[in-house]
């Protein structure tokens, strides 16, 4: 899981494995540009559930964002998701995240959604 509004940038280096798979930089959606700490990258970005934590991340109608991945042709990745409050789902769907394309302009959900393909891809060696 992660917060609905974190746009994940690269993966940090040595970092402990989160719900995206790899601890990841980044910027929230909230205030693009703005510079995040990276103890509240860790605990609330990359976590998710920072409502109480995080002013940004109580203006979101979610808390979270889950990923599954449903297959992987070489590749292109069928990543499951959903979005949730208070632990249930609000949203589900599935993307197709092609990895070998990268998308700069992409929202959050996309974001997240390749970010969490990509650290499977490394994870697999794929």
């Amino acid at each position: 899981m992660a917060c609905p509004l974190f746009l994940p940038g690269a993966p940090l280096p040595a970092s402990p494995l989160t719900p995206l798979s790899d601890l990841s930089g980044g910027e929230c959606a909230a205030e693009a540009g703005a510079l995040i700490p990276v103890d509240t990258l860790r605990q609330c970005c990359n976590a998710g559930y920072a409502r109480e934590s995080c002013q940004r991340a109580a203006q979101s109608d979610a808390d979270a964002f889950r990923f599954l991945i449903k297959a992987n042709r070489d590749g292109v990745v069928d990543v499951a998701w959903s979005s949730e409050r208070n632990h249930h789902p609000v949203a589900v769907g599935t993307l197709i995240v092609d990895c070998r394309n990268a998308t700069s302009n992409a929202g959050p959900l996309e974001r997240q959604a390749r970010a969490y393909a990509a650290a499977y891809l490394r994870h697999i060696g794929g």
